[in-house]
Order: C-alpha cells, then structure tokens, then sequence
C-alpha cells in the first residue's frame, strides 16, 4: 500500500522563489517547481524564500484549510481569486476560479489569507 504526503512536501525551486505564491511542477520534472502563471493550474504554495537550485517547501494545495498567498493588487473580501503572473494571486479574471480570500488586499505583494476551491 502506499503511503501519499498531504501536506508539506519539498522541491528544488526551479527559478528563484518569494514565499506564499503558487507554484507548479516544472516541465519534464517531478522534483522542480516554478511559478504558476496567469490563468495556470498549481500543486501549492511556497513556504519560504529560495534561490534558483535550494529546496524549498511547498505547502500542497488541498482543501478544508487556508493558505497564505500573495496579491498582484485589490481583493474584497470573500472575494474569488484567479492565478496571476510569478505566482500571485488576483480578482481579475483569468482561467478557472482557484480559491477564495478571507482578508482584503490593497495593493501588490500584501500577503493575505485565502481557500483554494
């Protein structure tokens, strides 16, 4: 029987990574994680800082608990979120409907908290 991780697991980052934005596997590679674009699915967040080549842990996207997560600009709160450029979050439209915020952001780069759907 296997044994699945369902939390936190570590990769190599791909490219150099901020923490509390959304991350996908990186082509060819089930070990490397860049940033999940516009309109891109991902497999979870960052939880720290890394350069291009470090480990760095991933927070696995699941449901029945929040994330931090980083704004590209303005979320209501209660707000639906998209994926925007070099991970963020954002309120404009683009691709499916990735989560929801349960605190307001204001401007680029605040870290907020949200629900991914």
């Amino acid at each position: 029987m296997s044994q699945f991780n369902i939390g936190s697991k570590a990769f190599i980052a791909g490219e150099a990574l901020e923490p509390y934005r959304r991350v996908k596997l990186s082509a060819g590679s089930g070990t490397q994680v860049e940033y999940a674009d516009a309109g891109e699915a991902f497999i979870g967040f960052t939880a720290a800082k890394a350069a291009q080549g470090e480990m760095v842990s991933v927070d696995l996207k699941t449901r029945g608990r929040t994330f931090k997560m980083t704004a590209a600009g303005a979320i209501a709160v209660g707000g639906d979120f998209y994926g925007a450029a070099d991970g963020k979050i954002s309120a404009t439209v683009s691709g499916s409907i990735q989560g929801n915020v349960l605190e307001a952001s204001a401007a680029d780069a605040e870290i907020i908290e949200g629900l991914v759907v």
